[in-house]
């Protein structure tokens, strides 16, 4: 998500700046005994035109980070752990997330995980994010619920680590695709001894050594 931010950043200077540094000279003239003039209508123009620029490039940008599972699973699971590290409390993660979570999403199990076995939240912490699992391998599988399926690639699971540093947690979350709304977490729970034990979970997820990490600090 922070990937995606900056390269839409970027194109939006690259196409902003230049348009202001050639045309700077043509939005003001003066001649020689008058006082500098502003052309408004070129002026109108820039400004028009910068606009316009910044409400497409930031309507792509949101339209990519609710299309793909990765930045939408990003996007939420930096919320989680937000609240995970103190930053929010519980009322006030359901509350940002509202808007991630389909109207009926199951996430009560989460509701005392801001509190770790000594009674301390952490100081900062790191995930990283599997791969997307289809129906295909899910519904032959007794490592998730039994779900069914809307098609081929809806919905997904998939799985994420989170480490504070001490301790180590592995968590499944569903995503399901909404036409008007992109991914939305349906399903979100820590992984059991069983699971997070399990070859074929940890295979799904990045190396602990060379995979991606992302970082939140409290």
């Amino acid at each position: 998500m922070q990937t995606a931010l900056i390269v839409y950043m970027v194109i939006w200077a690259l196409v902003v700046v230049p348009l202001i540094g050639f045309n700077i000279k043509r939005i003001s003239h003066k001649k020689f005994g008058e006082n500098r003039k502003i052309h408004w209508g070129f002026l109108s123009f820039v400004v028009i035109f910068t606009v316009a620029i910044s409400i497409f490039l930031y309507s792509a940008y949101t339209y990519t980070v609710h299309s793909r599972y990765e930045l939408a699973a990003e996007r939420y699971i930096d919320t989680h752990a937000e609240y995970v590290t103190g930053q929010i409390t519980y009322e006030e993660y359901i509350a940002k997330t509202a808007g991630m979570r389909t109207s009926n999403a199951d996430i009560s199990m989460l509701k005392d995980e801001l509190a770790l076995s000594d009674q301390t939240t952490p100081k900062s912490i790191q995930f990283q994010i599997g791969n997307w699992i289809t129906p295909k391998y899910y519904t032959k599988s007794d490592l998730y619920p039994v779900t069914a399926a809307i098609s081929d690639q809806n919905p997904v699971f998939l799985w994420y680590r989170l480490v504070d540093g001490n301790t180590t947690s592995i968590y499944l979350i569903e995503m399901v695709w909404n036409d008007a709304k992109g991914w939305q977490i349906a399903y979100h729970v820590r992984a059991t001894d069983e699971q997070a034990n399990s070859k074929a979970v940890l295979n799904e997820l990045p190396s602990l050594i060379n995979g991606k990490w992302y970082h939140i600090s409290a």
